[in-house]
């Protein structure tokens, strides 16, 4: 997801061989995933189903849904091979029934339910991120497909849908920030995922807004749209300010220490996602002094993402000597 959406903000500024060169790293990332994911369920599918119906990492899995119509969305954009995007949509769309099913169903039958202050975290946006990914990617394929009204129908369906998530979702996180404690070390990077949540919402209804505009028949599709897409891109707008407070303040203050973390990619995806989304929605409306606003949120996502790949590589590193 953070490697995809970095991609994606390099080629819309014109850094194609860049662009590409994420793209082949980030399918490399992809089919390595894939591997380990496939040897951990043969290897130890209890643990796997476990966390596959636990409350708090449950959600995580949705992970495979998003990453997956990113890279989708890499494809489609950078190398237009619109076929392979394709298939990956319809992979994604299976992913995201199967995966959301079986995590809704798991979690309203089991007993105990733990309390929403140990539960509730900034990944269960990830059902948000999910779901709009299928939108996205959708949105992007449906003219190349002989089908397109019915995938742009089910990709306007996974919107509002994804929309609806969010409000249900983020009220129970703003609740468990406003009344329940809330301790420096419990502010994570998932959060980000407030804004990128949201972020991604824009972008869907900023790519659905594209496919309308092609259909003459379908300009009511646009209007429809463009005015929940401004209420989205505000709100992203809006949790910008607030996290940066909260994370200056959880490691300069609170002095949570500033160490590699894999939760520190949550970071890189939504900070690329609101250069993505703002970009398009600036070209959608016209609103091209936002453009600057685009570029500066891709710069800050690829180097967060450096920073945060060379957390990798030193930990790595690390693990390695001490088994030596």
């Amino acid at each position: 997801m953070a490697t995809g959406i970095v991609s994606m903000g390099l080629f819309l500024w014109e850094y194609e061989w860049l662009a590409r060169l994420f793209l082949y790293v980030n399918i490399f990332f992809y089919a390595m995933l894939w591997i380990i994911l496939i040897l951990r369920i043969v290897r130890f599918p209890v643990i796997v189903w476990n966390d596959l119906h636990h409350s708090a990492r449950g959600v995580t899995f949705l992970t495979l849904v998003a990453g997956n119509n990113v890279l989708g969305s890499q494809v489609a954009v950078i190398t237009g091979r619109m076929d392979i995007a394709q298939g990956i949509w319809i992979a994604g769309l299976v992913l995201w029934a199967l995966l959301l099913y079986t995590f809704f169903l798991v979690n309203i039958l089991k007993e105990p339910k733990p309390s929403l202050d140990q539960s509730i975290s900034g990944a269960w946006l990830l059902i948000v991120v999910a779901t709009e990914s299928v939108a996205v990617l959708g949105a992007i394929i449906a003219n190349s497909s002989t089908v397109h009204w019915l995938i742009a129908f089910i990709s306007l369906c996974m919107y509002m849908t994804g929309g609806m998530f969010y409000f249900v979702l983020i009220g129970l996180i703003l609740y468990r920030w406003l009344f329940f404690s809330m301790e420096a070390k419990t502010i994570t990077p998932p959060y980000w995922i407030n804004m990128g949540a949201v972020a991604i919402i824009s972008l869907a209804g900023s790519r659905l807004v594209m496919y309308a505009r092609a259909h003459e028949t379908l300009q009511g599709w646009a209007g429809f749209i463009q005015p929940f897409t401004m209420f989205f891109w505000a709100f992203a707008s809006w949790w910008i300010p607030l996290l940066f407070l909260m994370f200056a303040y959880r490691h300069f203050i609170a002095r949570v220490p500033l160490q590699y973390d894999p939760q520190y990619w949550s970071m890189v995806f939504p900070l690329g996602m609101y250069g993505v989304c703002t970009f398009t929605y600036a070209a959608v409306t016209e609103f091209t002094f936002l453009k600057p606003i685009s570029a500066l949120f891709v710069i800050l996502a690829l180097t967060t993402w450096v920073i945060v790949f060379i957390g990798l590589l030193i930990e790595l590193f690390s693990i390695r000597k001490k088994k030596t």
